[in-house]
């Protein structure tokens, strides 16, 4: 028979183990309390323990601890796809408002430089009107893009609060130098300011042509895109073993890959685009702050662009305006980085792979293994000639003394090839041929390991042995004794 207390703690155990049941059910994520029994304790030999759980608690109470939502792993993987998919739809955003802003600019400029329009016209101002329509446009999306970064880290970190995914300051001014470079864009109407030219005559100017150059910053966008529709980079291998070794696969990561495969393809497209680019702001600021002719003509400017890229300046064209003079330094150091990496592509191309250099290596040193023995064989012959010579006493000095430099010679080349070998040999050994030879160390060591370990245990086996003999020869000797 059970006490009163021993079957009012059963029927709370039943109570709760039908709660957590129905929990589980419904798809709730419930805790297991490791308090709650999985049998009732009231039977056999854990009857005795019911007198103490009586006195420490006179009632019991359901207690379920609802974990989070994070915890649950199917949530995590479609909640993460589902953010994956709507930043690639914002960053499509992105791509498409930039572009459609920079063409409406260039369409804007180079209409005003062709007299069809001016800075107070209806259509330039209806086109300004719409490059600021995008450009809100644009700033919105990027805001949602950082918004869907973080409920990123939030899933992936498994975190509640917005707060803990958010890096302070690093976050909140990254946030804000992308929406200062995606709001630079020319203002409706005409705005001048003051400025002094670089003959000191001062004059208004407008301020539409920094703006536009300035605009030409949103190109950043083009990497974004990349990696957002790059299949390898978004593909579930790489983004898991990105995760795994903490490496962000962003826009960094997408430049470097790009020059680890294709650098010589990259560079030229740096270049054409830099030369391009440069060329039109150039251009853009002769235009407007400084007009002249030669100066305001895209193919001359193309030329001082490349002149300045490639630190060659030969003074046939300069820029006569600040604006201008800021763009030839910007272009004489994009030159000089751009030079830096050509060189280092080109170091690396023109030096030898593994196997060139195994079969650079083979070759030469059979050809000096073939030099060693010709000069080998002259020695012995020059050897022989004189020893002839000494033998039939024949005093021609000039012949003997011949004889002795072409010794000296075929020695002197023979020593020469030895130590070329040596030296080509030394030079063959590399990174991949050290690992090689420290796994194969290993492997000895440890084979050398084991076969200690194994006589080890045989040494065991023969001591055990011997001491079975040495008792059954006392057994023995026992015997003997007594009979």
């Amino acid at each position: 028979m059970f006490s009163s207390g021993s079957l009012g703690f059963q029927q709370s155990s039943f109570v709760e183990l039908r709660t957590i049941s129905k929990n589980r059910m419904s798809g709730n994520t419930v805790v297991e309390d490791p308090g709650i029994p999985l049998v009732s304790r009231g039977n056999g030999k854990y009857s005795k323990y019911m007198e103490d759980d009586n006195q420490s608690s006179s009632t019991t109470t359901t207690t379920n601890v609802m974990t989070s939502k994070f915890d649950n792993i199917s949530y995590r993987l479609s909640r993460r796809k589902q953010l994956l998919r709507y930043r690639t739809i914002v960053v499509n955003f992105e791509f498409s408002f930039a572009l459609l802003g920079i063409v409406l600019m260039l369409i804007e400029t180079e209409l005003f430089f062709q007299g069809v329009i001016s800075k107070s016209s209806v259509a330039s101002i209806v086109l300004k009107s719409c490059i600021t329509l995008s450009t809100v446009f644009l700033l919105v999306a990027v805001v949602g893009y950082h918004v869907t970064g973080i409920q990123l880290c939030m899933t992936d970190n498994s975190l509640e609060d917005w707060r803990l995914a958010v890096t302070f300051p690093w976050t909140y001014l990254k946030i804000l130098l992308e929406l200062c470079v995606c709001i630079i864009h020319p203002i409706p109407g005409n705005i001048t300011i003051s400025a002094v030219d670089p003959d000191g005559k001062p004059k208004e100017v407008s301020i539409d042509a920094i703006l536009s150059i300035l605009m030409l910053l949103r190109v950043y966008l083009i990497s974004k895109f990349m990696v957002v529709h790059s299949k390898l980079l978004t593909s579930t291998a790489t983004q898991s073993l990105g995760a795994l070794n903490k490496v962000k696969i962003n826009s960094t990561f997408v430049f470097k890959a790009l020059m680890s495969s294709m650098p010589g393809t990259i560079l030229i497209v740096i270049m054409l685009a830099i030369l391009v680019v440069n060329s039109w702001a150039m251009r853009t600021c002769e235009a407007y702050y400084h007009p002249d002719p030669k100066n305001s003509d895209f193919f001359n400017d193309m030329w001082m662009i490349a002149i300045t890229f490639l630190t060659v300046g030969y003074g046939d064209i300069y820029p006569n305006s600040y604006c201008g003079r800021f763009v030839s330094v910007a272009t004489g150091l994009m030159g000089v980085g751009t030079t830096a990496l050509l060189v280092a592509v080109l170091a690396q191309k023109l030096e030898q792979s593994r196997a060139e250099k195994y079969v650079h290596n083979f070759v030469t040193r059979a050809q000096l293994d073939k030099e060693r023995k010709i000069a080998a064989a002259d020695t012995i012959k020059y050897v022989l000639q004189l020893w002839r010579m000494k033998k039939n006493n024949e005093n021609n000095s000039r012949k003997r003394i011949r004889l002795h430099g072409k010794l000296l010679q075929a020695i002197a080349a023979m020593k020469e090839a030895k130590n070329e070998k040596a030296s080509i040999g030394e030079t063959a050994i590399g990174f991949i041929e050290i690992a090689k030879s420290v796994n194969d160390i290993v492997d000895v060591s440890e084979s050398l390991q084991e076969s200690q370990s194994e006589l080890k245990m045989k040494m065991t086996e023969i001591d055990s042995t011997i001491k079975d003999l040495q008792t059954k020869m006392d057994a023995i000797y026992t015997a003997v004794v007594r009979r």
